[in-house]
């Protein structure tokens, strides 16, 4: 019963009970000796939670706008974009056109409601009854606004009779003098490419007026202060030609692409607006009261007649706004031939600089090879001097020579000026030394 197991420990007693073992183990590991264990590092702690709470954007900065409608009612106020979206009609993404990044790239774009300017220094916003125009308190900002304010005098909203359409008894349609004038989108634009080619003007008139005086000084003296003003201007008719030729080619691009100019009347496209909408209420209002009589066939010389009516003015606006654009497009294209005119002027004048500073060149090659022929004779008879002088007899007075001294130094000195002559005249032959 009492016989040792194969490892030579006893068994527990049956008796025994589980917990009686683990106590009795338990006391026997406290009997030994207590050892520590080295500290383990602690483990890092846990990246906090990230925090999906919808964070509050910033608010748009609100920037200065003017607004000024066809009457002439005008105001300057602060807003944000989200409101010029709400009066204009156009979208968000649209105003980068104007904004600070792409205000250097002009365009004139047309949308179903507005059509956006950014030239140069106008940058507006352009509805069928108003212009929103941003920073109107700019410097080169203020001609502009003064000529809207001289165009579009204050007046009362009351429409005139007078320039509306209205039927004779013969079925012909009066036309007033005020049919004649262009859309308010169209008179807007045409301010701008006004204002715009002003300014490219008065900028050209300066930098001539600085050009010639200029370059007289250049001519001058051709100094390090004339050469950095001469640099300076080139670099400021650089900048006034790129100018000039990003808007002569956006309207360039618009006269080319008749798609993109057909959706600039927008006072066409508000009058067939509500054209179409008093139709359908029309329509509407004749579905809810059915005459009594059988509904007559329409007419399709009436129909073909609206038609043209409808497209005429169209045709007109289009038309007015492809002679708007072609006068705009060669008065650019005057400006940008007087920029190169006085480009190549500057070009000239620094190709005659350069002549002059050729020639001033060659005469100092021509002066150091007259120095090197005068120092070739005078070193030959240095050399010969020198290797026969310490032979010459002499008898200890300075006064006295004696032998062939004077003689020598005739013959060689001979030699030399002869030796210079020949070259001088080889020189002059071969025009090495001017004609």
């Amino acid at each position: 019963m009492g016989r040792l197991c194969g490892s030579g420990g006893r068994r527990p007693p049956p008796f025994l009970s589980p917990s009686a073992s683990f106590s009795s183990s338990l006391h026997s590991k406290r009997s030994r000796p207590f050892r520590r264990l080295p500290s383990l590092p602690k483990p890092p702690l846990a990246p906090p939670a990230p925090h999906f709470a919808g964070r509050r954007r910033n608010k748009a900065p609100a920037r200065l706008w003017m607004r000024m409608d066809r009457w002439g009612g005008c105001e300057v106020f602060m807003c944000d974009k989200a409101f010029v979206v709400e009066r204009s009609g156009v979208h968000t993404r649209e105003l980068r056109v104007i904004g600070p990044l792409l205000s250097r790239y002009p365009s004139i774009l047309a949308r179903e409601k507005a059509m956006v300017i950014n030239l140069e220094f106008i940058r507006a916003i352009v509805t069928a009854d108003e212009v929103l125009l941003l920073e109107p308190l700019a410097q080169e900002v203020i001609p502009f606004i003064d000529k809207l304010r001289h165009h579009f005098p204050l007046k009362s909203m009351v429409v005139d009779v007078g320039a509306t359409q209205v039927d004779n008894l013969d079925g012909k349609h009066a036309q007033t003098g005020a049919e004649c004038e262009l859309p308010f989108e169209f008179q807007v634009l045409e301010l701008a490419l006004e204002a715009v080619c002003s300014s490219f003007r008065s900028s050209l008139s300066d930098l001539n007026r600085h050009a010639v005086f200029v370059l007289d000084e250049l001519t001058k003296n051709v100094s390090t202060r004339n050469l950095e003003r001469v640099r300076s201007l080139k670099s400021n008719l650089t900048s006034l030609l790129a100018g000039v030729h990003k808007v002569r080619d956006e309207v360039e691009y618009l006269l080319d692409h008749n798609e993109n100019m057909a959706q600039l009347p927008l006072s066409w496209k508000q009058a067939k607006n509500q054209q179409d909408q008093a139709l359908l209420v029309s329509a509407a209002v004749s579905s809810n009261f059915p005459s009594k009589t059988s509904l007559a066939r329409p007419n399709p010389i009436t129909n073909q007649a609206m038609g043209i009516a409808t497209s005429a003015p169209l045709d007109t606006d289009a038309g007015n706004l492809e002679m708007l654009l072609e006068s705009y497009f060669m008065q650019l294209d005057g400006i940008r031939n007087r920029i190169v005119m006085v480009r190549e002027y500057i070009v000239d004048t620094e190709d005659y600089i350069n002549i002059q500073l050729d020639n001033q060149r060659n005469q100092l090659i021509q002066f150091h090879l007259a120095l090197i022929i005068v120092s070739f004779g005078i070193a030959i008879n240095t050399l010969i001097a020198a290797s026969f002088a310490m032979n010459l007899p002499h008898n200890g007075d300075e006064n006295t020579a004696v032998g062939p001294f004077w003689p020598f130094v005739g013959a060689t000195s001979s030699f030399c000026l002869l030796v210079v002559i020949v070259l001088f005249t080889y020189a002059w032959r071969n025009r090495l030394l001017g004609s």
